[in-house]
């Protein structure tokens, strides 16, 4: 009986020594997978936050992957590749987007491309104020279009684009500001000039948009497809009253005379 009196408090110590062991050892192993999954999701978080915008916010008022509407779904994913803004309708669309991130910069710059184009301000190259050939050079840098004699142009160009996109603004400006068509402000709905002075001007997307106040520039930038569109569509309107006119005119000549 003494023996066994023995034997039992030992065996208990050894199996409470078995029990700590194990649970140290499997706290051991977790600890580096949770280690390494904070890591994972860190630098993701960091390069986030770090990420500077380049140039203009993503300019164009649908996903450049499912091309639904932007905002149909929510609110717009937004990522920055390289400094480059680029809005999407959901969390499904970038991992297809950035499956072959040339091919999908290429379909979106022909996209850009083929919006900001009609309202190009320059006739001449901004980096070498040549006059642009039949055929000029064309890329998008920052979400804007840009025009060039030659590419080797390009070199002298990204050496110092906030030179180049500077004075690509103010030729914007220059050339868009005798037929801006609002009177208002688009986002305030303030008038231009009123209690808040002189308007300010803004490009996005090629376009100038005239604020009255730099406070506005905020809600421009956070959906900048909406201002466009409202600036796109006054100009079309204001340019097609006069047309209208001319017609009324035109079909009551044509009738008055029988």
């Amino acid at each position: 009986m003494r023996s066994i009196s023995i034997l039992v408090p030992a065996f208990a110590s050894a199996l409470m020594l078995c029990m700590s062991l194990a649970y140290a050892q499997h706290d051991h192993n977790a600890s580096p997978a949770t280690n390494e999954s904070t890591q994972n999701a860190a630098p993701a978080a960091d390069n986030q936050k770090s990420a500077e915008r380049i140039g203009d916010p993503y300019p164009l008022g649908t996903c450049p992957v499912s091309g639904k509407q932007l905002g149909a779904m929510g609110d717009a994913e937004i990522r920055i590749y390289d400094g480059r803004e680029v809005r999407f309708c959901c969390a499904m669309c970038p991992p297809k987007f950035e499956k072959d991130l040339p091919a999908s910069f290429a379909k979106l710059d022909a996209k850009i491309e083929k919006d900001q184009g009609p309202l190009y301000p320059l006739t001449a190259s901004v980096v070498t104020s040549k006059d642009l050939p039949a055929s000029p050079y064309e890329f998008v840098y920052g979400n804007r279009l840009i025009r060039l004699g030659a590419e080797s142009e390009k070199t002298t160009f990204l050496q110092d684009p906030k030179k180049y996109l500077h004075e690509l603004d103010a030729a914007a400006i220059k050339a868009q500001l005798p037929t801006y068509p609002l009177t208002k402000c688009p986002v305030s709905d303030e008038d231009m000039g009123g209690a808040m002075g002189e308007a300010k001007n803004i490009v996005v997307g090629g376009r100038l948009v005239q604020l009255c106040c730099n406070d506005c520039k905020a809600d421009v930038e956070k959906d900048p497809a909406k201002y466009i569109n409202m600036v796109d569509q006054a100009r079309k309107a204001k340019t097609a009253a006069p047309d209208a006119g001319s017609d009324k005119k035109d079909d009551h000549a044509e009738h008055g005379g029988h």
